[in-house]
């Protein structure tokens, strides 16, 4: 099938019509009729040859097929959205978008976004935080940062870069030390041991790794989010086994404490994602500095032997 023979315009409002749920919500977000928006769909249907929604009551249901379709034009039209804001912000002054880890994002980088722009004062760097378990939006940035090896797919990305890995060590508060000082490692089961869902087994990859594996631990808080924990540390609610070189400033500043440095263990790796669309030279210098600001808190032997490229996948059908 060739590209001119495909119809656009039916495509995109049978796009909109799958992700509002409803025609007369596409209408509305399209600006145009009712009538117009069920004209376009029956079109296209008659072009496909096969039903691509059914309406029981006042719900529209999407067949097979129509889920099939729409799960493709939605990704499809992501992508084109992201690679036309991407050029529209080139009209003028460069600005450079990046989506990271929430906890990444509040305590190492933007921390250091300052010092970029002071480099770099023609260039703004808009920053937004993902949660664990939410996917990375690839579409709408120009760089994506991703704690783990596992690669995102998507066709955008062309190339990954090595940041840094996680230095994992008990952290505590300078008030919690004040009346609860850990002079050895079994004196953390003094401390209620804070931890994060999202990160359940660092306690007992700590306490493994101090030779005190065996203690019987009582009490503790667990919260939903990690940056969520480390506030409960700086309350001095108790201690946590948390990535040291991501809090540097936060240790610097004495709203946290490291009783063990010496007593620690890598954690999870993070990566840089370019977008292969990106073209840019003031991205290109960003992501050199984010790997310059990384290798200065790398440890030899933490990084890969070599950045990989991610390999666009296929997407399952």
């Amino acid at each position: 099938m060739k590209l001119r023979d495909l119809p656009l315009v039916s495509l995109r409002t049978f796009a909109v019509v799958a992700d509002c749920g409803s025609v007369t919500a596409a209408a509305e977000a399209l600006g145009v009729t009712h009538s117009a928006v069920s004209k376009q769909v029956k079109q296209l249907e008659r072009w496909l040859g096969q039903p691509l929604y059914l309406l029981e009551g006042r719900r529209l249901v999407l067949t097979p097929f129509g889920t099939l379709l729409s799960s493709k034009l939605g990704a499809a039209l992501d992508d084109i959205a992201g690679a036309c804001a991407y050029v529209q912000r080139q009209r003028g002054r460069r600005t450079i978008t990046v989506e990271a880890p929430a906890t990444f994002a509040m305590y190492w980088l933007l921390p250091r976004v300052s010092a970029f722009r002071a480099r770099e004062p023609q260039t703004d760097v808009w920053v937004s935080t993902r949660m664990t378990g939410q996917s990375p939006n690839l579409a709408g940035h120009d760089l994506v940062i991703v704690r783990g090896e596992a690669a995102p797919t998507s066709t955008r990305l062309s190339e990954r870069v090595f940041l840094l890995r996680e230095d994992m060590t008990v952290l505590s508060s300078p008030k919690l030390l004040a009346s609860k000082p850990l002079a050895k490692p079994a004196d953390v089961t003094r401390h209620a041991l804070i931890e994060s869902m999202t990160r359940p087994q660092d306690w007992q990859a700590w306490l493994q790794q101090a030779n005190v594996g065996n203690a019987i631990v009582a009490g503790g808080h667990r919260f939903d989010h990690l940056f969520v924990a480390i506030q409960a540390v700086k309350d001095g609610l108790g201690s946590l086994v948390a990535p040291r070189n991501l809090l540097q400033l936060a240790i610097a500043s004495q709203e946290l404490a490291c009783p063990f440095p010496h007593l620690n263990f890598p954690g999870e790796a993070y990566f840089a994602y370019l977008a292969g669309g990106s073209i840019d030279p003031a991205m290109t210098r960003f992501r050199d500095w984010l790997v310059q600001e990384g290798q200065s808190q790398t440890a030899p032997g933490d990084a890969p032997v070599a950045p990989k490229r991610a390999r666009p996948r296929r997407r399952a059908t």
